[in-house]
């Protein structure tokens, strides 16, 4: 992949997001008081309003529930891709999670299509996502 030009600007709350991406992993933070994840990273649980949180890996499947297809870019970094996918994934772990990120398949996407992270390293510190159907586990 060419340099990237267009780069995410972690924060206090994704910094450790941006890096697991960069090192080949997909971390999602997870309440330890009632279990449920929570995308984007935040410092309060969507689900109980705690604090007791963390980055917690996950496997990193799910499955398309929407997607788009850009056929013109608006930055310079993806026109090399375009036309391209767009796709909302919801995550195996929980029914209301969705993480959305470049979808590479030459299949037909359709909704509950099965796909799995591909984490893209752009610096050592920052990575991004995308999905592949390429060997999914079932």
């Amino acid at each position: 992949m060419a340099e990237r030009l267009v780069k995410p600007m972690p924060d206090r709350d994704t910094v450790a997001y941006w890096q697991a991406l960069a090192d080949g992993k997909l971390v999602v933070t997870h309440c330890h008081d009632c279990g449920h994840w929570t995308w984007p990273p935040r410092p309060i649980c969507s689900g109980c309003h705690g604090d007791n949180l963390a980055l917690d890996e996950v496997k990193g499947t799910g499955e398309v529930y929407s997607w788009i297809v850009v056929h013109r870019s608006t930055t310079p970094d993806m026109m090399q891709y375009v036309p391209y996918c767009l796709a909302l994934v919801r995550l195996d772990e929980q029914a209301d999670i969705y993480i959305p990120g470049r979808l590479i398949s030459d299949k037909e996407v359709h909704r509950g299509m099965r796909v799995r992270v591909v984490p893209e390293r752009i610096t050592d510190h920052l990575g991004d996502l995308a999905w592949t159907t390429e060997d999914v586990p079932a």
